[in-house]
């Protein structure tokens, strides 16, 4: 017990991994929006909210993809 250093008996972390900064969920945000909008304004609004929801949602996915890849 004596030879025991304080503080060693604490289990070991892996390191905290935080993602980088993106502009895919600002844009989702906007794909969102828009089609809400436009369900009350025009047809078109809605289609165009959709492509970029879809969008956004894709290279978000992608990009989160790839950077779970490189942490292996």
């Amino acid at each position: 017990m004596a030879d025991e250093v304080a503080g060693t008996d604490e289990p070991e972390h892996e390191e905290e991994h935080l993602p980088g900064p993106s502009f895919w969920p600002a844009l989702l945000a906007v794909g969102v929006a828009m089609s809400l909008i436009g369900v009350i304004t025009k047809l078109v609004v809605v289609i165009v909210g959709l492509i970029i929801l879809v969008v956004a949602l894709g290279g978000w996915i992608r990009d989160a993809r790839r950077e779970y890849r490189a942490l292996r």
